[in-house]
């Protein structure tokens, strides 16, 4: 936004962002009014130097202290009462980055500039304040934000270097916070991403008694990482924050609750930071949120899926259908035709799939992304219309970060590879590309373009063995030692940003690595992502237990590679977002196209409660020796869906407990399997259970819970 000078229109400010200002010490000072009771707000006191931002829910106050710190207070959690205030003896700051080896933190000391505040979508309210700072020799924007019916608080902080020489950012923290927490107890709760095949992480949960461990919890996250980029916490009596980070880029976060000092201290800081200024250029830290709950990690998980559609998620297409049924090629490996294909096509059609996606294999090479003539005779457009023509929309896998030594892009630039001699790693034989290194970027964003508009792609897979890349390159535009963020938000983000500019219609999916880049910034411009990458049944299942706490149910798609022959397999692919199969359908028997065709009538009856719903998770995480449930509660319609998996080692006669449900209503309770049904009170279903039979091994049950109107 461009600020408003003292001698601006006061009817123009007023109309602007719906403010009255006040002129205090020569400066504007806008004052939020409050409109209806629910409507986000900014206050600012002047005498006591500080701004509360709140809605209905919750509220945050920071103060800009007489001595010059700028320092957070409290935030309220209204709904409860409960106070997450900042320690009286250890001052907390949002603020925490280096500049030149000089920290601007907590203990800093800033110049007041100006202060405003405008209304933003969906129904929120910025503040945004700007500080000079003698220290470092620069400007501090720091900007906060609420938004109607969320308990969240989303805020970021931007460096400008005024100075006449160049500057370096070395430390930047997204989640800089302490908390008061003397004579309490915290529990921690974390969720990993997939990892290495899903040999070192597969979105397994991590529970902590902050309390009592001997040192801080810590999460490596953003691609290539270990951990999902989100924490929970919660004290005695249930009252909880969790945490967001914005950032694809690798980050090391930290929760602890120190015992001697009673303080709870959060922080999540960018790895590998070098980040060059020159004078007048402006460094953003990634964007983070906080959100306040009062309950159990479900609750969490859920309060951060409401924010995370109304206020961050990529919209949805064909929200009434969406997520959609997939079908994926990538079981035939990279030995496709386009007449095998057709045929394909034609059965997926007929099963009911929305979308069909030409996986690796239809270019010429990785790096060349021209249909191999080969495989496409007739060229990929015809291909592309054939599908339209059946109805689907047109997908296509792309790894535009990645290109084989032989291409043409790196036969001419070779020196446009990231160079990282430490790399243990490739994708397909290809070689990685620096996206930071401004020629590549470009060519990218062009070759993308291209490859939307020729094609007639509608849905892209954008794949990669790692999408923010290390490159020690002292020949490319950014820092040698800067890659990470800037292969992130210089790369990826702008590559991103720049082709949905361009072409809003096509939607994309992320397929880092089977689920390796699993952060709130993701999110942002990918409208679903996979999980774990050509898993069976149960590994399957652990992602979508894991990956649902943070994470909206269609931000989980699975491939089913494996055959569809039972309920048991299918359904351990179905909960959370788009069903996609990945199998030669044309070796299928016409029995095993008629079940596929009824399961995927199945899923699309409720693919929109499980996408709108609350989770919970009814069973631990499943690891074959029992049988396990996971449960979607929709709360404006008070439906309910529950998927019991029998396991080999499991009883043929299994008892379900749902949960969120209301007490005192009446409910239908029916069973996909058997076709019985029954009729109970929501308390009666709670407290008693449901009992399930499997009449055989391989089987999964579905069990639909709707309200009975009295």
């Amino acid at each position: 936004m461009r600020w408003q000078s003292k001698k601006a229109s006061r009817k123009k400010i007023v109309q602007l962002f719906g403010s009255v200002l006040l002129f205090v010490s020569g400066l504007a000072v806008p004052c939020v009014a409050q409109g209806s009771p629910n409507s986000p707000f900014v206050n600012y006191d002047p005498e006591s130097r500080t701004w509360t931002v709140g809605n209905e829910s919750m509220e945050a106050i920071f103060q800009h202290s007489p001595e010059g710190f700028f320092r957070y207070r409290s935030l309220v959690n209204k709904k409860t009462g409960r106070v997450w205030a900042a320690p009286a003896a250890e001052p907390s700051s949002p603020i925490r980055l280096t500049v030149d080896g000089i920290t601007l933190d907590e203990n800093a000391t800033y110049q007041l500039l100006r202060h405003s505040s405008l209304p933003i979508k969906p129904e929120g309210v910025r503040v945004l304040i700007l500080f000079s700072t003698q220290a470092a020799q620069g400007q501090v924007r720091f900007e906060a934000e609420v938004y109607a019916g969320q308990p969240f608080l989303r805020f970021r902080t931007f460096y400008t270097n005024t100075k006449s020489q160049r500057s370096f950012v070395t430390e930047a923290d997204m989640l800089s916070w302490k908390f008061a927490g003397a004579n309490e107890v915290f529990r921690g709760f974390f969720v990993g991403q997939w990892k290495f095949g899903g040999a070192r992480g597969n979105f397994e949960p991590h529970e902590v008694n902050l309390t009592e461990a001997e040192q801080a919890a810590e999460a490596f996250t953003g691609a290539y990482g270990d951990h999902s980029a989100w924490g929970a916490l919660r004290d005695g009596q249930d009252h909880g924050i969790v945490a967001g980070w914005e950032y694809d880029g690798r980050a090391r976060a930290h929760a602890e609750h120190r015992k001697d000092t009673g303080v709870v201290r959060l922080d999540a800081q960018v790895m590998r930071l070098n980040h060059p200024l020159g004078p007048l250029d402006e460094f953003a830290v990634p964007a983070a949120f906080l959100g306040l709950f009062q309950g159990d990690w479900d609750e969490a998980g859920y309060r951060t899926q409401r924010f995370v559609e109304a206020v961050l998620a990529a919209p949805m297409p064909d929200p009434e259908i969406f997520p959609y049924v997939m079908f994926d090629t990538w079981g035939y490996g990279e030995a496709i035709h386009e007449d095998a294909l057709r045929q394909a096509a034609e059965r997926a059609a007929a099963l009911g799939a929305e979308v069909f996606t030409v996986d690796l294999g239809w270019a010429v090479r990785i790096g060349d992304w021209y249909p191999d003539p080969e495989k496409f005779p007739s060229g990929l457009k015809a291909f592309s219309d054939y599908v339209h023509s059946l109805g689907m929309k047109f997908g296509l896998h792309f790894a535009p970060l990645e290109a084989m030594p032989d291409s043409a892009v790196l036969r001419e630039h070779p020196d446009w590879e990231a160079y990282n001699p430490r790399r243990q790693t490739n994708y397909f034989g290809a070689t990685p590309l620096c996206a930071s290194h401004r020629p590549v970027r470009e060519w990218i964003i062009a070759e993308t373009l291209r490859i939307i508009r020729e094609y007639g792609v509608d849905w892209l897979l954008q794949d990669g063995e790692n999408m923010v890349k290390y490159c020690e390159s002292t020949e490319h535009s950014h820092d040698p030692n800067d890659s990470v963020y800037s292969n992130a938000v210089d790369g990826l983000h702008e590559i991103l940003r720049a082709v949905q500019e361009a072409e809003p219609g096509v939607v994309w999916e992320n397929c880092e690595d089977g689920g390796g880049m699993q952060t709130f910034h993701m999110l942002q411009h990918y409208v679903t992502s996979i999980i774990n990458d050509n898993a069976d049944h149960l590994v399957t299942r652990q992602g979508v237990w894991g990956s649902t706490f943070p994470f909206p149910p269609r931000y989980t798609d699975r491939y089913m590679i494996v055959t569809p022959d039972n309920t048991y397999v299918t359904r351990s692919h179905m909960f959370g977002g788009p069903f996609i199969l990945m199998q030669r359908i044309t070796e299928w028997s016409w029995p095993m196209l008629e079940f596929m065709r009824r399961e995927v009538e199945i899923y699309k009856s409720i693919r929109q409660l499980m996408r709108d719903g609350k989770v919970y998770h009814l069973t631990p995480p499943p690891d074959g020796t029992f049988n396990d449930a996971i449960q979607s509660y929709h709360e404006s319609s008070d439906q309910s869906v529950i998927f019991l998996y029998r396991e080999d080692l499991g009883p043929s006669l299994e008892t379900v407990w749902p949960r969120g449900l209301r007490s005192d209503g009446f409910y239908r309770v029916s069973f996909q399997e058997t076709g019985q049904s029954y009729t109970a009170t929501g308390s009666g279903l709670m407290e008693q259970g449901i009992p399930v039979t499997f009449r055989q091994k391989g089987m999964a049950e579905i069990i639909s819970i709707q309200p009975v109107v009295q």
